[in-house]
């Protein structure tokens, strides 16, 4: 039926598409010819799009044997070959030719037969190829189409001499290697627009994206790089932090302007203001990279701080009078001449200095200040800084609680809705401090950036296998399930599935009670390597479930390299489906999918008394979500689910941990 379609779909639009009728015996005479479409389709899904081009062309050469056949892509008025193989016209991959001058312009606009068997029979084709001076005998090509049905190439292949009638008879094969090509090349696309969006997170996560210097994030890990340096080789080490007061504008629009911190401009009147911050934290950032050596590292902390790291020897003091010099001549922005208001904290770590850590060295209380407003040479004595950075004060509070063990978790049920009994959770961190909880949307992003996520996780796993082995020590949940989320860089360490070993046997719980949460990022990094240690972990007896699907860089090649057992749509396609006809088509397509994989499907999300109608409806067997059951610590949890919940019994959420 794949190749039916694909033939009705190619032959409309013009006068000579589809040539010959191509009725139900010779389509299924070329579906015997193939050995295989699925499987060759599946082959190609693996390669590059040139690696196709190259194999396709191969396959027609012995299929088909006409003195050339190529691939070709379309750029602009030129048709470029990306792979040939020609015995007669010496055409090589990498030639290009007008696109007006080919046979294929006019087999695409429908102007030409797709497949003429005696081209001397076509007059558009003969007309050409007296043109061209070229003796075509025979001609047979179809197009490539993006997603979008737009031609980006054409394969096509010829010969000198005529050739017979039952040639017609393959236009569905060239047909669908035209259709898979077009689906590889998209791929293609894909991954490339994926790995370029990787790289832009990648760098958007470590720089500031209005001055393109590192933030907080990178200049921490250079920080920690080199007070291990310093450790090993005992060189000084000197930071300055930089903080931008304010500023007053001069000569502006309408005269003098009174001081006003930059951080809560607009520091002119109307829409310039944003404008004008944005222009001074570049300038400042600009001039004080004039002053530094080539060695030394300024990022920006963030809006109004900037640091500096110094290294091998150099002398902070003497960086940060450079500085202030360099910024007391007023920045000219939008109009406007604005005076930069400025100090600058030196920490400085001689060589007999006692070791210490990034955090310290950032949030020093004891750093010498400088200001503008005096000379270098006459410091302003020993000041504490300005208050230390929020995201640092919690970054060594969670470091602490890590290795405390004081992050906890809470299980939310995970429901089969034909049966009331519960026998699987999923484990969800919650953070205590002071008496307040910490949201996981902000402490796990941190723990990411700052390299705590790996402890986080070891911390979880076990957490949740010391729990499995109480529930399974009680004869009524003897089978118990407990999903823990774990972090990407988890499954490209090949140490990882010994981590887990460890953890089951420490605990003595069976390795499929540990159900191990990924995410569809985790598998962007590395997917060989993920494979591996996947594979390692399936041997394990471990099982793996794909958490929020379709939220991340999705990839059907995903499912079928990684051994899941289970998938978890996320609640983004649930919270429209019991009032969005398309949501509920969604939602049922991919709940097929697991089906016809084999796999689970649990529907995340579940939040009201008509998602779980339709969910049912559709044949739904597990779901999760504060409607069934709330996330809560494990002496709460009910083993029993309350199946016919209606909007009366809408449970309330009170805080954070009734968010699944």
């Amino acid at each position: 039926m794949t190749q039916v379609s694909i033939v009705r779909t190619m032959s409309a639009g013009g006068p000579y598409r589809g040539g010959a009728p191509a009725d139900d015996q010779v389509i299924r005479t070329v579906v015997l010819e193939q050995r295989g479409p699925m499987e060759l389709a599946a082959r190609l899904s693996l390669m590059s799009f040139e690696q196709a081009c190259r194999a396709v062309v191969s396959t027609l050469k012995r299929t088909i044997p006409l003195a050339s056949w190529a691939v070709t892509r379309h750029d602009g008025d030129r048709q470029v070959f990306v792979a040939v193989e020609d015995d007669v016209y010496g055409a090589v991959a990498g030639d290009s030719r007008a696109w007006a001058d080919s046979f294929c312009r006019s087999m695409v606009a429908g102007e030409t037969p797709p497949i003429a068997p005696d081209v001397s029979a076509v007059p558009e084709y003969a007309a050409r190829a007296l043109a061209l001076g070229l003796v075509v005998g025979t001609y047979a090509g179809a197009p490539v189409r993006a997603a979008d049905g737009s031609v980006v190439g054409s394969l096509y292949g010829q010969d000198p001499m005529v050739g017979a009638d039952d040639l017609l008879r393959h236009a569905p094969l060239l047909e669908l290697l035209a259709a898979l090509l077009g689906q590889v090349l998209q791929g293609d696309q894909r991954e490339a627009e994926a790995r370029h969006g990787a790289a832009d997170l990648c760098w958007r996560a470590t720089h500031d994206p209005l001055t393109g210097l590192p933030n907080r994030v990178l200049f921490s890990q250079r920080v920690q790089h080199a007070l291990a340096v310093r450790r090993r080789q005992r060189h000084p080490l000197g930071v300055l932090l930089l903080d931008v007061d304010g500023v007053t504008v001069v000569d502006g629009p309408d005269g003098p302007v009174v001081d006003a911190p930059v951080v809560d401009g607009p520091v002119v009147d109307g829409a310039d203001g944003h404008a004008t911050a944005e222009r001074v934290h570049a300038e400042v950032a600009r001039r004080v990279a004039g002053t530094l050596r080539a060695g030394d590292t300024l990022a920006r902390l963030d809006h109004d701080a900037f640091a500096v790291l110094i290294e091998d020897g150099g002398d902070p003091h003497a960086a940060a009078g450079r500085v202030l010099d360099c910024l007391r001549a007023p920045v000219e922005a939008h109009g406007a001449s604005v005076t930069v208001h400025c100090s600058v904290g030196v920490v400085e770590l001689p060589v007999d200095h006692p070791p210490t850590d990034v955090d310290a060295v950032l949030a020093r209380p004891d750093a010498a200040r400088y200001s503008d407003e005096h000379a270098v040479e006459s410091p302003v004595g020993v000041h504490d800084l300005l208050p230390a950075d929020p995201a640092l004060r919690l970054l060594g509070a969670l470091r602490w609680a890590i290795a405390a063990g004081d992050v906890e978790l809470h299980y939310q049920a995970i429901v089969e809705l034909g049966e009331p009994d519960v026998r699987s959770f999923e484990s969800l961190a919650r953070w205590r401090l002071g008496g307040r909880w910490v949201p996981p949307e902000v402490f796990v992003p941190l723990a990411a950036r700052s390299g705590l996520l790996p402890a986080l996780t070891a911390h979880l796993m076990d957490t949740a296998c010391a729990q499995l082995a109480r529930w399974s020590a009680d004869p009524g949940h003897p089978g118990t399930r407990v999903g823990v989320n774990v972090s990407p860089d988890s499954l490209t360490d090949p140490a990882f599935p010994d981590l887990v070993a460890g953890c089951l046997a420490r605990h003595g719980v069976r390795a499929d009670q540990l159900v191990l949460e990924i995410t569809e990022d985790a598998l962007l990094t590395d997917l060989d390597a993920a494979a591996v240690v996947t594979a390692r972990l399936q041997a394990l007896g471990t099982p793996l479930s794909l958490d929020d699907f379709g939220t991340g860089y999705s990839s059907l090649r995903h499912l079928r390299h990684i051994p899941l057992a289970t998938f978890k749509i996320d609640r983004s396609f649930t919270r429209d489906l019991d009032t969005d006809p398309g949501a509920e088509r969604f939602v049922a397509a991919l709940l097929q999918l697991g089906r016809d994989l084999g796999m689970e499907v649990v529907v995340e999300g579940v939040e009201r008394p008509g998602q779980l109608a339709v969910l049912r409806r559709l044949g739904c067997r597990y779901a999760q979500g504060w409607l069934l059951a709330r996330a809560v610590p494990a002496a709460d949890v009910r083993w029993t689910a309350d199946l016919d919940v209606d909007a009366h019994d809408r449970p309330t959420r009170l805080d954070c941990t009734s968010v699944c």
